[in-house]
C-alpha cells in the first residue's frame, strides 16, 4: 500500500502483486486540529508495532476514536473563543487591559459566529470575511477608547493564517512540493481577506459615522499602551490552555504543554527582548521547542506534535502577513513589502529550528512510527 496526502485529500493506492493490478482510492477530508484524536491514534500505532495488537481489533478501535463525542462542548468552545483575543492581546499584540476586554467581547461574537459556520454550511466560505468586516466596524467603533490594530487583530487571531504558513514552508523544506505550494497559496489568500475584511469593516463604519474616524485599518501595534513585558508571564498559561482547547488536547496534557511552550517561550523572550537578536530568536525558541517535544515524546510516548503545536503557534507570523496586505491596500508599499518580507524569514527560522531539532533527538529517524514533528 501507498499513501500520499494533500490538504483536504489522501490517496491510498492497493498493488495486488498475483493479478498484477492496483487500485486507487481518494478520500476527503477536512482541515481541521484535533490533537486528542492524533494522540489516541498515535498510541493505537504504537500498541500494533510493540504489543502486538490485532489488526482488526484496531481498525475497531479506530472506528471509535473517529466517532467519539468531542471533548469539550460547544459553549466551551464559543467562551474559548473570547479567552484566545483576550489573551493573546496582552501577550502578542501590546494591548492593554482596556483592549483585551473589547478583544474578548469580540473574539466571543466571532466564536457563535464560528459555531454558525458550524451548523450552515452555506455560510463556512463567507465566515472569515464577515469575521473580519465585523472586526473592523466594531473596533473603528471603539477606536477612541482600545488600540484599533491590538483590537482587530485579536478579534481575528484564531483565522491568522501564520500556522498554516509555517506548515506550507516546512513541507516545501521536506520535498512534499504540492501539499507545501497549495497551503502557502491558501495562507497568503486568506492574509488578504482578513486585512481586505478589516479595511472594509472601517470604510463602513467611516460611511455610517458620517465623518473619517480612522482613515485607513491602521495595523500598527506601535500606537499601543501595552502592559509590561514581565506581565505577559501572567497570560501566557492562559493564553496556551485556550490553545490548547482550541486544537482538542486533552486536559490532561495541560501541565506538559504549558511548561514545554513556557520554556520555548521563555528564550524567545530573552534572545529577542534582551539580547535583542530578534533574528535569531524564532530559530532558537522553535529548536528549544522542538528539542523538549521530541524528547518528551521519546521518552513518554506522548505525540511530539501535539506537545509543540501550542508553543508553535506562539512563534508563527501570521498576524505580520495581515498586517503586510493592510499596508499594501493602504498604498504603503515599502512597509507591506518589509513585513512580508519578515513573515516569510520568521516561517524559515521556525522551520530551520524544528529541523535541528529532529535531527538531534532522532539522527536516524523513527523505526516504527511517523516522525510526528510538524
Amino acid at each position: 500500500m501507498y499513501a500520499s496526502a494533500i490538504p483536504g485529500l489522501i490517496m491510498l493506492s492497493f498493488d495486488d502483486s498475483v493479478t498484477h493490478t492496483s487500485e486507487t482510492k481518494l478520500i476527503r477530508c477536512s482541515n481541521s486540529w484535533d490533537m486528542h484524536r492524533l494522540d489516541q491514534t498515535n498510541q493505537l500505532l504504537r500498541r500494533m508495532v510493540y504489543s502486538g495488537v490485532d489488526v482488526k481489533a484496531a481498525v475497531q478501535n479506530l472506528e471509535g476514536i473517529m466517532m467519539a463525542a468531542p471533548i469539550y462542548a460547544w459553549y466551551w468552545q464559543v467562551l474559548n473563543w473570547g479567552v484566545i483575543s483576550w489573551s493573546l492581546c496582552l501577550v502578542c499584540f501590546g494591548g492593554s487591559w482596556r483592549d483585551s476586554g473589547i478583544s474578548l467581547a469580540m473574539g466571543l461574537v466571532a466564536g457563535m459566529m464560528n459555531l454558525a459556520a458550524q451548523k450552515f454550511s452555506g455560510y463556512t466560505n463567507f465566515f472569515e470575511v464577515s469575521v473580519s468586516i465585523l472586526a473592523g466596524i466594531l473596533s473603528a467603533a471603539l477606536a477612541k477608547w482600545g488600540c484599533f490594530g491590538a483590537t482587530s487583530l485579536s478579534a481575528t487571531v484564531v483565522l491568522l493564517p501564520g500556522l498554516v504558513m509555517t506548515t506550507g514552508v516546512i513541507e516545501l523544506a521536506s520535498r512534499h512540493m504540492i501539499a507545501g505550494t497549495v497551503r502557502i497559496f491558501y495562507a497568503l489568500l486568506l492574509a488578504f481577506i482578513i486585512a481586505y475584511g478589516l479595511l472594509v469593516g472601517v470604510e463602513i463604519y467611516n460611511r455610517i459615522a458620517g465623518n473619517p474616524v480612522l482613515d485607513n485599518a491602521l495595523l500598527d501595534l506601535s500606537q499601543c499602551q501595552g502592559l509590561t513585558k514581565w506581565s505577559w508571564f501572567g497570560t501566557f498559561p492562559a493564553g496556551i490552555i485556550s490553545i490548547s482547547i482550541l486544537v482538542n488536547i486533552h486536559w490532561r496534557h495541560w501541565v506538559s504543554v504549558t511548561t514545554i511552550a513556557g520554556v520555548s517561550y521563555g528564550v524567545f523572550w530573552l534572545f529577542k527582548f534582551h539580547l535583542m537578536l530578534d533574528d535569531l530568536a524564532p530559530v532558537v525558541a522553535s529548536f528549544v521547542l522542538g528539542l523538549v517535544a521530541n524528547t518528551w515524546s521519546k521518552y513518554t510516548g506522548q505525540t511530539a506534535y501535539m506537545i509543540l503545536l501550542p508553543g508553535m503557534m506562539f512563534l508563527v507570523p501570521g498576524s505580520v502577513g495581515v498586517r503586510g496586505f493592510s499596508s499594501l491596500l493602504s498604498k504603503d508599499g515599502a512597509q507591506g513589502a518589509q513585513l512580508a518580507l519578515q513573515m516569510i524569514t520568521t516561517c524559515l527560522s521556525i522551520m530551520m529550528g524544528l529541523f535541528a531539532s529532529s535531527f538531534l533527538v532522532y539522527p536516524r529517524g523513527k523505526q516504527n512510527s511517523a516522525l510526528l514533528t510538524v
